[in-house]
């Protein structure tokens, strides 16, 4: 059986692309900082198939501990999806009211937090068949198509350096068969999205997982896609 390990699965898109994969027959390993209904409720569909783990991707012990526990409990990983992220209140004031030393955590959770993930869970991604890591980053993070924002200057600068380490985890592990890629999941319905994005988190996950099938082991291919498969320009 292949296995998945999906970040952020506590709600949103970390929890649509759980059910995506446990619907495609994986074992699946989600972690995020604290169970919820969500977590509870796959635990409940899908026992001895989705196994939880606590891991708060913002500190390096945690998500090594994680790392621990689950190597205790699978040799090896097919697909790791890093779906978690940050948008806070902070985030959304102009300049003159930007508190730049609060914007800190953004950097630590969304750009930081999925290269301690690589850094962690690497060798089990290595011995996996499949072999393809996938950042959730955002259009946010692009120079040519980002979406003309005037604010938000952590969150953009934060997805920037999300795209920039995808690129530099793809060179390192070419020589490893493993495939990076860094997508943009569209405007959706979760709680950072709001109600009024016109995408649901499941199509996007069923998007993303899809990705992750097609571009399995090409590592020639581009990095940095819609989540319709759409390449998307850095």
């Amino acid at each position: 059986m292949k296995k998945a390990l999906i970040t952020g699965v506590s709600g949103g898109l970390g929890e649509c692309l759980a059910r995506e994969y446990l619907k495609g027959d994986f074992q699946v390993f989600g972690c995020s900082r604290r169970r919820t209904d969500g977590v509870e409720g796959l635990l409940k569909e899908y026992p001895g198939r989705f196994f939880f783990c606590e891991m708060d991707v913002s500190t390096e012990a945690s998500v090594k501990a994680a790392a621990e526990v689950i190597g205790r409990n699978t040799c090896s990983l097919d697909v790791i999806v890093n779906a978690f992220g940050i948008l806070p209140p902070n985030s959304a004031k102009v300049l003159e009211e930007f508190g730049i030393d609060e914007s800190m955590q953004v950097y630590n959770v969304n750009a930081l937090g999925p290269l301690r993930v690589a850094k962690y869970f690497g060798e089990l991604l290595k011995r996996g068949e499949e072999k393809v890591m996938v950042n959730i980053s955002s259009e946010a993070g692009s120079m040519a198509t980002h979406n003309h924002y005037i604010i938000r200057y952590d969150y953009c600068m934060s997805k920037a350096g999300v795209n920039m380490q995808s690129i530099i985890l793809q060179r390192y592990w070419k020589q490893d068969g493993i495939k990076v890629l860094a997508v943009h999941p569209g405007w959706m319905k979760t709680s950072m999205g709001g109600q009024r994005a016109p995408l649901e988190p499941e199509d996007a996950a069923r998007g993303i997982v899809e990705l992750a099938k097609r571009y399995s082991h090409d590592l020639e291919a581009g990095i940095y896609f819609d989540y319709d498969g759409t390449p998307r320009d850095w």
